[in-house]
């Protein structure tokens, strides 16, 4: 015997009761008498029980058969292989200002704007970091106004932090120089 001859001669029998079970199911359906009753406050019921009250306000309905039809074929699924989970690469960098940039002469007044990929989800924030301390509050903008940044270099870094606090992805460190006028004593 092969395989699909002995695969169609065990199914024939659930086959068969299938068959036979769905028959019965239509036969009691359609032998059940179903009443319609009204009440002397004009409420319908409807209910397979016979009227014992009131014979001139039961109705005796009807009901079709019900609709049949034979499944459709269908192919057995084939298992297919679940792809790995993709490994998203996460870019976050300082675009402005550029690493070794020297700010100009001035009140030390300067942005930061950051490249961020992929998009921030829901629960990422974003945390500007000079010289290792935080600036502000982390937040979903990608840019930073600095101002009466002091004399100097400093080391910018922008984290990218999920609400629990735990550090997604980190810039590279850029470093800036701050050019201010000082006051001779």
């Amino acid at each position: 015997m092969n395989e699909d001859h002995c695969r169609r001669f065990l199914h024939q029998p659930v086959r068969r009761l299938t068959a036979v079970l769905w028959a019965l199911c239509a036969i009691t359906a359609v032998a059940t008498p179903v009443y319609k009753i009204t009440d002397e406050d004009g409420n319908i019921v409807f209910t397979d029980q016979s009227p014992t009250v009131d014979a001139e306000s039961a109705e005796q309905l009807t009901i079709r058969p019900l609709n049949t039809a034979e499944p459709l074929a269908t192919k057995p699924v084939e298992p297919t292989a679940t792809p790995t989970a993709a490994i998203i690469p996460f870019e976050t960098r300082i675009e402005q200002p550029a690493d070794g940039s020297t700010i100009p002469m001035g009140p030390g007044n300067f942005n930061v704007t950051a490249l961020v990929r992929p998009p921030l989800a829901d629960s990422e924030h974003l945390q500007l970091e000079i010289d290792g301390a935080p600036y502000g509050l982390p937040q979903k903008q990608h840019r930073w106004s600095l101002s009466n940044i002091y004399r100097g270099e400093h080391r910018l870094r922008i984290q990218r932090l999920h609400s629990s606090g735990m550090q997604v992805d980190v810039s590279d460190t850029s470093t800036v120089f701050v050019l201010r006028p000082s006051v001779a004593r």
